[in-house]
């Protein structure tokens, strides 16, 4: 009966784990905001710089008008990664206190670019964006923007999204592939 206790012991030894504190979303937050940047009037919200393989081009968007999304996201989602959502609360109060005389760029830092990368498209069909083509070098207002599908087998779809500017340029690429189950 004592190997038995012994090996035991040894084992809660080994596994053994010190209490993990509390995450402190505020002080997160806090501390998130005192390590960036003054925001701009206006703020890249894609860009290549960002690793970003699908986007060609960069998108802008007024600080202002990206506001009430902000508010609503910050609200309204929450995620598992800690940063990630120290990014989401402080995004707008960063926001908020941009500097609305300057007119140069702001570019965000990798975990607020999460935060807001699955919506860029909502923000784009707001209509509230500027894309510059990295290309031409210059805004583009007229963008051709097609899903192509490439292949469609039973329960399965693969198509290409594409969005061109008027010079031919490729400013997004993204391959899909969507599997359906239809309930028999």
């Amino acid at each position: 009966m004592k190997s038995i206790d012994s090996s035991m012991g040894f084992i809660k030894k080994c596994f053994k784990r010190e209490p993990v504190p509390p995450f402190d979303l505020k002080k997160a937050v806090g501390k998130y905001l005192l390590d960036l940047p003054r925001c701009r009037k206006n703020v890249v919200i894609v860009s290549p710089d960002y690793g970003e393989t699908h986007y060609t081009c960069e998108i802008v968007v007024a600080a202002e008008d990206l506001l009430p999304w902000a508010e609503r996201h910050a609200d309204s989602a929450w995620c598992s990664d800690q940063e990630e959502q120290a990014a989401r609360k402080a995004l707008p109060l960063w926001l908020r206190g941009a500097k609305k005389e300057d007119a140069s760029l702001s570019y965000i830092p990798y975990c607020m670019y999460k935060v807001l990368r699955p919506y860029v498209l909502n923000v784009v069909n707001d209509g509230i964006t500027n894309i510059y083509c990295l290309e031409c070098q210059s805004l583009v207002y007229d963008i051709k923007m097609e899903t192509l599908t490439e292949k469609a087998m039973v329960d399965w779809l693969w198509c290409t999204d594409i969005w061109t500017c008027p010079e031919g340029h490729q400013l997004f690429y993204e391959e899909h592939e969507l599997h359906v189950y239809r309930k028999r």
